[in-house]
């Protein structure tokens, strides 16, 4: 059975409201167990490999997300449906309080949703790597 666009909207906005919160276990439940995750621009010279398997993804966010914000808000801008696919694309917007410091980090994401039955196989995200790079220790209360 594949899912409607309105589930898969709901399933992918529960799996990001997770994250900003730091709920790394929640946003796991939305997460097939041989999930991937890749970033294809990367903030450095080096290509950053997919995350291969939920745990590894849900390891990776709790290492980098939670210690870098004190929570993050994503807003999603808008939804596509990829009529006859397992696929939705999402393009939103994050705002993200330091943790330890002040300002908030900001950045805009196209993300790729491919669904294995109910859960998330595939969660491929274009992002500004500029941004990213600029949390860097330094000025930067507003990136």
């Amino acid at each position: 059975m594949s899912l409607s666009f309105q589930q898969k909207v709901d399933i992918v906005t529960e799996y990001l409201d997770r994250i900003g919160a730091l709920d790394f276990e929640g946003a796991g439940r939305y997460l097939a167990e041989n999930a991937v995750m890749v970033v294809p621009f990367s903030p450095s010279s080096q290509e950053i490999p997919p995350l291969m398997g939920g745990q590894a993804i849900l390891d990776q966010l709790r290492g980098t997300v939670a210690s870098a914000f004190e929570s993050m808000t994503f807003t999603v801008d808008q939804w596509y449906d990829v009529a006859d696919s397992d696929v939705v694309i999402a393009e939103y917007h994050s705002v993200c309080p330091l943790k330890g410091r002040s300002g908030e980090y900001r950045n805009s994401y196209v993300g790729v949703f491919r669904f294995a039955r109910d859960t998330i196989i595939l969660h491929k995200e274009y992002f500004n790597p500029v941004r990213l790079a600029a949390l860097a220790p330094g000025d930067g209360s507003r990136l």
